[in-house]
């Protein structure tokens, strides 16, 4: 895997990451409003839904560059980093708790990553 490719697959990790916080943050902003219909409305015209929206299309462009260069059994793991990434940025991003064991769970799969990277 040459630099390139490497860097393309951290950016559809980093894109995946980034369109899960922004959805969650959108949600949770939205569903202050009274109303399911009201809620919706918010969270389909706020720029967190938007900033999903685009990291979601950039990140399945991207992918499929990833797709035609590396092999599946190596990309594929790679996805899993945003299983730790993104609880890594909601405890510090959106002030989520993580526990003990969620911080064990989040090396062995960084771990496992380098692993099946190498």
């Amino acid at each position: 895997m040459n630099i390139i490719t490497w860097l393309v697959l951290m950016l559809v990790v980093l894109f995946g990451t980034t369109a899960n916080l922004s959805l969650k943050y959108g949600l949770h902003i939205s569903s202050h409003t009274k109303g399911a219909s009201a809620s919706i409305q918010n969270l389909l015209l706020s720029r967190y839904f938007w900033i999903w929206f685009v990291c979601y299309t950039f990140m399945t462009i991207l992918w499929l560059y990833v797709l035609r260069t590396i092999p599946l059994s190596q990309a594929f793991p790679v996805l899993g980093l945003m299983y730790a990434f993104v609880p890594i940025a909601s405890h510090y991003l959106l002030k989520e708790q993580v526990v003990f064991s969620q911080w064990l769970g989040i090396s062995i799969i960084i771990t496992g990553v380098i692993l099946v990277v190498n």
